[in-house]
């Protein structure tokens, strides 16, 4: 029985696959036209998978030689990178049973490999480097690099049909400072999966073991991951193994445990990975995440190009942002404002929190709101007065404000929540109902009609009849509560006043 894969590359044999006939064909088409070409995507993306899979396909009718230069970070002398790449190179021949044998005394040289391959099998070599960013001696790099490139003007003559260099990132600033043959144009970047290849792995374990992810678990996996292969089918694999091992049908509560798992229990390669390197670009993160909308995608300047790189950002229609559900929750939480134990003045000892539940046992929403704005009165000197907060700042000072609550009652806050095409700021989850909040900072009037016109979409593609818009606003003169229908549905629209005396005259 197969099983899905949280480490690569996949095995076919023994994991869940899913087939990328697209790129894959646009790969094949490179080689078949003698291109050498870049191959990058963020780790746990597929690409070593894809690469390997490639190899498969023409190792009948090419000799494929696939390297990796993971271990060559540390060679000092171009002898030691002659050594160690010839002998990758002949450990990679014994899978066709042969071998040649070569003098190189030079990086120049290993052109002859290629010739002599040819000379005994007849067949021209295809040769592929994973983690070619490793080579970190500049020297040694421009030396193998205008060798590919004199073997490319000959590659006919030498039998290197192509040439394909893998990385996590883009390489074009490295190659093209070397003046080599990879044109930046014949680049493939290893997208993350569709939404139908995410429901398709998940069919796989559906059909070889009988047991079935509900529909609605289907979507919180893609949505959470947002195709991210890694993280996919790591849900996935948690959901099978752990959470619902045994049972015929893994639900929402299943799903809602594994979540919680990745978000405050297990420490996740992939997620770990997005926090440190987010951590070197700290401030640009933070403005990424609380001034959204704001930051413009522009993979030339350096800062943005690393964070993209290294897969902690996406451009979103030219803006950049964490397309990533659960990276940007994992983000939100390591970057969040510390409010230092407001959670004590938030909850009052004596308080009775049944007050906030119907005879129905339906979310008293508005009165929690309304106790968050006695709160703000109490504490907004402290926690907003000189300070240049963003929207992000003023949605988690409500989230933690609103968890507080919430989790004592047995329910959960969802900061960032994927709704269709869209983000809801917050979601509050409580006995199976959903309850959308959409929040915003400084705005004017314009900006106004267009919030409302947003949380309408939101709560029609949710299949709602009510939503809650929060208004943060340095202008106002005090806090404000008004309702809004229109075609069925009902806003609740909360304006909360932020600008007060200065810190050291509040109590």
């Amino acid at each position: 029985m197969r099983r899905f894969c949280t480490s690569g590359p996949v095995d076919k044999k023994t994991c869940y696959y899913v087939e990328r006939p697209d790129i894959m064909k646009e790969a094949l088409d490179h080689i078949e036209n003698w291109r050498y070409f870049t191959v990058s995507a963020p780790r746990q993306a597929g690409k070593t998978t894809l690469l390997k899979d490639i190899v498969e396909k023409i190792k009948d009718k090419y000799i494929t030689i696939f390297l990796s230069f993971e271990d060559y970070k540390n060679i000092k002398t171009e002898e030691e990178f002659i050594k160690i790449f010839y002998e990758e190179i002949i450990d990679e021949l014994k899978r066709y049973n042969y071998t040649v044998k070569e003098v190189l005394n030079n990086i120049r040289e290993i052109k002859k490999i290629f010739e002599k391959i040819y000379e005994k099998t007849g067949k021209e070599v295809v040769l592929m480097i994973d983690e070619f960013e490793k080579l970190n001696n500049e020297e040694i790099m421009n030396t193998f690099l205008h060798v590919i490139r004199k073997t490319y003007h000959k590659k006919q003559i030498y039998k290197l049909r192509s040439v394909i260099l893998i990385s996590v990132g883009y390489l074009s600033g490295i190659l093209e400072d070397n003046a080599s043959p990879f044109n930046i144009a014949e680049h493939l970047e290893v997208p993350y999966f569709t939404k139908e290849q995410v429901y398709d792995l998940l069919s796989q374990h559906e059909t070889e073991t009988g047991q079935i992810f509900d529909e609605k678990v289907k979507e919180l996996i893609w949505h959470n991951a947002a195709g991210q292969p890694g993280l996919t089918n790591g849900l996935a694999y948690d959901l099978v193994m752990k959470k619902a091992k045994g049972e015929k049908i893994i639900t929402e509560k299943h799903f809602e445990k594994t979540l919680y798992d990745y978000m405050r229990v297990y420490i996740d390669k992939n997620i770990s990975n997005i926090i440190n390197k987010a951590k070197k670009e700290k401030k640009l993160t933070m403005k990424i995440l609380f001034e959204p909308n704001n930051i413009e995608f522009n993979i030339y300047d350096e800062n943005i190009k690393f964070l993209y790189i290294n897969g902690v950002i996406d451009n979103c229609e030219g803006i950049c942002c964490v397309k990533v559900p659960l990276y940007y929750k994992a983000l939100y939480a390591r970057f969040k404002p510390q409010t230092n134990g407001e959670r004590n003045k938030m909850l009052k000892f004596e308080e009775d929190l049944n007050k906030y539940i119907d005879e129905n046992k339906n979310l008293k929403l508005n009165e929690l709101l309304k106790r968050y704005t006695e709160y703000i009165k109490s504490r907004g000197a402290v926690m907003f007065k000189g300070r240049n907060y963003y929207e992000g700042v003023y949605q988690y000072n409500l989230d933690q404000f609103l968890s507080a609550y919430i989790e004592l009652l047995g329910g959960k806050v969802y900061p960032e929540t994927q709704i269709g095409g869209g983000r809801i700021d917050l979601m509050v989850m409580y006995n199976r109902k959903e309850y959308l909040i959409e929040i915003k900072a400084n705005i004017i009037k314009y900006e106004y009609e267009i919030a409302k016109r947003q949380i309408k979409e939101y709560i029609k593609r949710k299949g709602l009849k009510e939503g809650w818009l929060i208004i943060y606003s340095n202008t106002i003169k005090d806090f404000e509560y008004i309702t809004e229908g229109e075609n069925g549905i009902k806003l609740h629209i909360w304006f909360i006043k932020t600008n007060f005396e200065s810190p050291s005259k509040a109590k």
